[in-house]
């Protein structure tokens, strides 16, 4: 298993201008063997292979040589990377490679024999790149030193707001973390970020909401200045740090909340949610955009196999809101504002997002012994198990 650890790091001022040309050069060999591919494809009709941009490379080293400054095995890596980009672009239909800009984040790549190794909180990247100071977790520090030769690549980057990163790609054996032996139903909101069947709730930051005042403050003093001039640069660099801060607390919210979840529950059972789809309500896509969804799952689905942890996703189209956790009986006409309702069958009443993550662990439970799929579109019913399956469902709650 290949985990990515993130280091922040803090260059000196000489390895600052080094990692600014190092970030040029990979730029503009990038663009211009992109060039050259669109270029050839439209004259010949014919497509380019790594070796024909390798000879763009070295008829450009020939031509500027100011290139032969930067470490040539980052500048393959360049290459290498826009290989990647065509053919994720052809074979997995993504988008097209775009032209680099200076003016966004910027990245290069260290195959694993150009980083030297780590020395407590210093590492050696390269010659002109050795002794740097980095911070990280304790955990993750102690880790990078006592498995340096399991390393296998690096990515240097730099984002807006001016500061370095190196996220190292390490082996990682799986572990367990807790003692985890139970299922638990996750419903994923506005009004709470996640209720679990067990009635626990994690709160919504809300932490684009909640800094709105001081982003558009910020903002309206980038609009105030000239462009081109130093003070404007100074207060583009006050926003994206300020962004950058808001991004962080999140991240670390969402880790903290999946480590909790993950070390007291064997088996996380959740909605398989459209968000792209979500996004096209628009009174509803900005709360939708600020919760992170997708990165929460990304992050849930790589520690759960990190972990040992068994992670079920319920179809989007199964009605965990509308039904009766009792009888089962189908609301039809529950809406976004009913946050309570009682169920005409049975009489029951029922929190929403509770009910929710009741019937999500639940539809988990069939779907993991076989009784259900988890791409199966219920249709209107007003019991949505079978009756001779009901009794052996009942008899198996003691698991759940």
């Amino acid at each position: 298993m290949l985990k990515a650890i993130k280091i922040r790091l803090y260059p000196s001022d000489d390895q600052v201008v080094y990692l600014n040309k190092l970030f040029g050069c990979s730029r503009f060999i990038y663009n211009k063997c992109l060039n050259y591919k669109i270029s050839t494809y439209e004259k010949e009709k014919k497509s380019t292979s790594l070796s024909d941009t390798g000879k763009v490379l070295t008829s450009l080293k020939s031509e500027f040589t100011w290139i032969k400054e930067s470490h040539s095995k980052v500048l393959q890596q360049t290459l290498i990377n826009l290989e990647s980009a065509y053919k994720n672009f052809f074979r997995e239909k993504k988008g097209f490679p775009n032209y680099k800009s200076k003016h966004s984040n910027q990245s290069v790549r260290f195959p694993v024999d150009a980083i030297s190794g780590v020395n407590g909180n210093r590492i050696n990247i390269i010659n002109a790149l050795k002794d740097i100071h980095f911070k990280c977790s304790r955990s993750d520090e102690k880790y990078l030193n006592k498995h340096q030769d399991m390393i296998k690549s690096g990515t240097l980057s730099k984002n807006k707001a001016g500061q370095y990163y190196f996220s190292i790609l390490i082996d990682k054996p799986n572990k367990i973390i807790g003692d985890g032996t139970g299922m638990i139903g996750l419903d994923l909101g506005i009004k709470d970020f996640i209720v679990t069947s067990e009635g626990q709730r994690f709160e919504n930051l809300k932490s684009t909401r909640n800094n709105q005042d001081k982003l558009s403050r910020l903002q309206r003093q980038i609009s105030k200045k000239v462009k081109g001039s130093n003070n404007r640069n100074k207060a583009r660099i006050r926003l994206a740090k300020f962004n950058n801060k808001i991004n962080n607390q999140k991240e670390y919210y969402l880790h903290s909340v999946i480590n909790q979840i993950l070390s007291e529950n064997q088996t996380i059972v959740m909605e398989d949610l459209n968000v792209s789809g979500m996004l096209k309500n628009h009174n509803l896509a900005k709360s939708i955009q600020e919760l992170s969804l997708n990165r929460f799952k990304s992050i849930l689905k790589y520690k759960s196999e990190w972990y040992g942890r068994e992670l079920i996703f319920v179809d989007r189209f199964f009605p965990s809101s509308k039904l009766c956790g009792k009888c089962g009986y189908k609301k039809s006409d529950l809406t976004l504002k009913d946050r309570e309702w009682i169920c005409p069958e049975c009489g029951s009443v029922h929190d929403r997002d509770l009910n929710a993550a009741n019937n999500i662990k639940s539809e988990g439970y069939k779907i993991k012994i076989g009784l259900s799929s988890p791409e199966l579109t219920l249709q209107e019913s007003k019991t949505v198990v079978p009756r001779r399956m009901k009794k052996q469902i009942e008899e198996s709650y003691h698991f759940i």
